[in-house]
């Protein structure tokens, strides 16, 4: 185990081994506190929390009673490596950019006094993040690195944990990052800062980036698909349909997430809210309600199942009707021999759906339908289409204000 000393925590570490620093609202289903146990069997460090505790995570480290702030400031100001989960979350917050801000700082102090260059800070690709969605302190770091395999790359380590967890390709990357964090905690002895003088709250953060997003809203995501248990006619490859419409997963099953959940992933790494629902008879009241406020709305449709009930007059109602601020896309795994261009009954009945939409199918001048979409188009052109109809909406869309003269009561009044 890596020597640590003791002494200005009153006899706990005063230089945790490292720092694990993520955003809360990735912690979904407890997949970050796997991998930090996972973390620590590969570093061969304790799991159980305890005085001596050599590394730090806050739901580990800070008691009931304890002053979290405190506590917090103590260890980034001493710990000898950061463990950074990137995700979209992660760079919207405050905090998040605090601890990364002042660690950053602790290693370009070190650089100048020692003229060497500590590599303490480890970034994970915990879910992928759009560069544009990067502060310049991060994208100036190197965070992409071949050794750790090509779908942690694409997918991030999230989507190896809920797809394989115990897998070969989870297990090489978490030894992998093991091994930087080895690198990183070991030979270095960064420059302490020590609470009181240090309070991590007066930190000024790098991010979230100053530059709030020019359009932000909510985006409506309507599944066409059907189920495991309902194929569509003629369909053998049961494989790529789950027990409900928005966990059918088209691309490579199941390897990388549904389509909805990535959709979820694009839509909110561009700083909107999404929600899903199925496609049904309400489909164009759905869509007309959500022009009237303002929303974006994107219909998925599986190619085969476009043509079965409930969905064939749904979306053949939609066709019919002009909806600017709606996309559709129709995901279709390469792969997928059923569905290839071999298959024209497939597609010639999808055109028969979208015989107007159809048309502009593809068009780079106006993309907001696509058909089909491989794995590795869909999320920008999701993305290219989420902003073509947000821009619509914002040259077009209804002023919503709130009425003139005084903030109404906190009350309303009894009759």
């Amino acid at each position: 185990m890596p020597s640590v000393r003791r002494g200005m925590l009153g006899g706990a570490l005063d230089q945790p081994y490292f720092f694990l620093s993520y955003a809360r609202l990735d912690d979904r289903a407890a997949y970050v506190g796997r991998f930090y146990s996972d973390l620590l069997k590969a570093l061969d460090l304790p799991v159980t929390v305890s005085a001596r505790q050599p590394t730090f995570r806050d739901v580990e480290n800070i008691m009931l009673g304890d002053d979290w702030l405190l506590e917090l400031s103590r260890a980034v100001g001493s710990c000898k490596a950061m463990v950074a989960l990137y995700s979209p979350a992660y760079f919207r917050s405050q905090y998040c950019g605090k601890e990364w801000t002042h660690f950053a700082a602790r290693v370009k102090r070190y650089q100048e006094m020692t003229s060497v260059q500590p590599r303490a800070l480890v970034p994970v690709i915990w879910e992928p993040v759009p560069q544009r969605r990067m502060p310049a302190e991060v994208k100036a770091m190197q965070y992409t690195e071949q050794g750790l395999g090509e779908d942690y790359l694409k997918y991030g380590l999230l989507q190896l944990m809920q797809s394989d967890p115990g897998g070969d390709a989870y297990r090489h990357v978490v030894a992998e990052l093991a091994d930087r964090v080895r690198r990183a905690a070991d030979p270095f002895n960064l420059p302490v800062d020590a609470p009181p003088a240090f309070d991590l709250s007066t930190v000024r953060g790098c991010f979230p980036l100053d530059e709030v997003p020019e359009l932000t809203g909510h985006v409506r995501i309507f599944v066409a698909a059907c189920t495991k248990s309902r194929l569509p006619t003629g369909r053998s490859r049961v494989t790529y349909y789950g027990e409900a419409p928005w966990t059918w997963a088209p691309y490579s099953p199941p390897r990388v997430p549904n389509v909805v959940e990535r959709a979820r992933r694009v839509i909110t790494g561009e700083g909107h809210t999404a929600s899903v629902a199925p496609v049904n008879a309400q489909l164009i009241r759905h869509l007309n309600r959500a022009r009237q406020l303002n929303q974006v709305c994107v219909l998925l449709v599986d190619a085969w199942s476009a043509r079965e009930a409930p969905y064939r007059g749904a979306l053949v109602r939609y066709d019919e009707l002009y909806h600017p601020t709606t996309a559709v896309l129709v995901p279709c795994h390469e792969h997928d021999r059923e569905s290839g261009e071999d298959n024209a009954a497939l597609w010639d009945a999808v055109e028969e759906v979208f015989q107007r939409n159809w048309l502009r199918r593809n068009d780079p001048h106006d993309p907001v339908f696509w058909a089909p979409v491989d794995q590795h188009q869909f999320d920008d052109m999701l993305a290219r289409a989420v902003a073509v109809t947000q821009n619509r909406i914002a040259a077009s869309g209804r002023v919503r204000r709130l009425p003139p003269g005084a903030p109404p009561p906190d009350a309303m009044p009894r009759l």
